[in-house]
C-alpha cells in the first residue's frame, strides 16, 4: 500500500513543473503535445471550477433583481423573439427571461475568460519580441482551448442530465457553439506547437479574444438600457455604433488579412494539412463572424438609429413581432417590463 501511495506521488510531484515547462518552454525548448494537452486539461477544469463559482454566487443575486428581469425582457423585444425564431425554439417571453437570467453569470465568465485571454497576447501584440511574450500569447491560445473544452462538456452534460437540457440547449445552437470553437479545438495545439514565435498568431488570437470581449461586455451592458429613456437611447446608439465598427474591422476586415497571412506561411512552410483544414475552419468562423457577429449590431443601428422612424424600420419590427408573439403564445408584454412594445412612443 506505501509503495503504491509513493508511485502516485512521485507521479503528481513533478506536475507543476510540468505545467511550468509546458507554459513557459525556454528559446531552445519545445513542448510536447502530451505536456500542452496536460497544460489545456489543467486548463479546462480551471476555468470549469471559476464558472461553477460564478453560477453559485451570482444566480441568485441575478435571480433577485427587478432591474435584471426588466433588461431582459426588453432584450426579448429586441432581438430576442427573432433569436428564438433563429434557434428554432419555441421559447415564451417569460421562459426567454428564466433561461437568460439562469445563464446571466456565464455570460459575465465568457467576456472575463476572452478579456484574459486578450491581455497574455498584448506584450506581443504592442511588439515585445522576447520569448516569454510569446510564451504568453500562446498561453492566450491555450486558454480559449481550455474553455473551450470545458464548454462542450458542458454543453454535453446539461442536454445529457438535465431535464431541460435540449430546450436550453437546442440542437441550432449546438451546431453555432461548435463552429465557434472549432478553430482553436482545430489548430490551436498545432499552430502553438510550430509557430510560438509567429507574430501573426499572436494578432489573430488577440483579435478574436478581445473583439468577443468587447462585443459581449457592451451587449450586457446595452442590455440594461431602458430606450424609451432619450438619453439612455443615445448611449446604446454609441455603444452599438462602436461595437459595429470594432467587429467590422476585428472579425471582418482583419480577421480575413490575418486568415490570408496565416494561410501564405502554412503554404510556404507545405504546412498541407493545417492548410486545409484551415480553409475550412476559416470559411465556418468567417460565415460566424458575419451573421452572429457583425450583422446583429448592424440590424439594430438600422432598427434604432436616429432615422429608425423616418424609414419606418422600428414600427415594422416590432409590430410583426407582436403579431408573432400572439401567435407562438408569447408571454405578452405588461407596463412593468417597460417593454418596447408597449402601447406609445416604442423607441423613445
Amino acid at each position: 500500500m506505501t509503495d503504491t501511495m509513493t508511485h502516485y506521488s512521485n507521479m503528481l510531484t513533478p506536475l507543476p513543473a510540468k505545467l511550468y515547462s509546458a507554459a513557459f518552454p525556454s528559446p531552445d525548448e519545445s513542448p510536447s503535445s502530451q505536456d500542452l494537452m496536460i497544460l489545456v486539461s489543467t486548463i479546462a477544469v480551471m476555468w470549469a471550477a471559476i464558472f461553477s463559482v460564478l453560477h453559485r454566487y451570482l444566480h441568485p443575486y441575478a435571480m433577485r433583481q427587478q432591474w435584471l428581469t426588466d433588461a431582459m425582457g426588453r432584450e426579448y423585444d429586441r432581438v430576442g423573439l427573432s433569436m428564438c425564431k433563429a434557434l428554432r425554439v419555441k421559447w415564451t417571453r417569460q421562459r426567454y427571461i428564466e433561461i437568460m437570467l439562469n445563464d446571466w453569470p456565464k455570460m459575465q465568465g465568457i467576456y472575463l475568460q476572452h478579456f484574459i485571454g486578450g491581455v497574455l497576447c498584448l506584450p506581443a501584440v504592442l511588439g515585445c519580441t522576447d520569448s516569454w511574450a510569446a510564451n504568453l500569447a500562446c498561453l492566450g491560445v491555450l486558454s480559449e482551448m481550455g474553455w473551450e473544452m470545458s464548454d462542450m462538456a458542458d454543453i454535453v452534460i446539461t442536454r445529457s442530465t438535465a431535464v431541460d437540457g435540449k430546450e436550453r440547449v437546442p440542437d441550432t445552437l449546438v451546431m453555432i457553439m461548435s463552429i465557434h470553437h472549432s478553430m482553436t479545438l482545430t489548430l490551436g495545439l498545432p499552430l502553438v506547437m510550430k509557430y510560438r514565435q509567429l507574430r501573426t498568431l499572436h494578432l489573430l488570437t488577440f483579435n478574436l479574444q478581445w473583439a468577443a470581449a468587447l462585443a459581449i461586455s457592451a451587449n450586457e451592458y446595452c442590455k440594461t438600457l431602458d430606450l424609451k429613456n432619450q438619453k439612455q437611447l443615445r448611449t446604446f446608439r454609441i455603444v452599438n455604433g462602436i461595437c459595429f465598427g470594432i467587429m467590422a474591422w476585428m472579425r471582418g476586415i482583419y480577421w480575413l488579412f490575418l486568415c490570408g497571412k496565416l494561410h501564405m506561411r502554412l503554404y510556404e512552410d507545405e504546412e498541407y494539412t493545417m492548410m486545409c483544414v484551415g480553409v475550412v475552419i476559416y470559411t465556418l468562423i468567417t460565415g460566424f463572424n458575419v451573421m452572429l457577429c457583425i450583422y446583429p449590431f448592424g440590424k439594430k443601428m438600422l432598427k434604432f438609429g436616429p432615422r429608425s422612424k423616418e424609414i419606418g424600420l422600428v414600427a415594422m419590427d416590432d409590430g410583426e413581432e407582436l403579431e408573432d408573439t400572439k401567435k407562438e403564445g408569447g408571454v405578452h408584454p405588461s407596463p412593468s417590463n417597460n417593454s418596447l412594445m408597449e402601447k406609445g412612443d416604442t423607441d423613445n
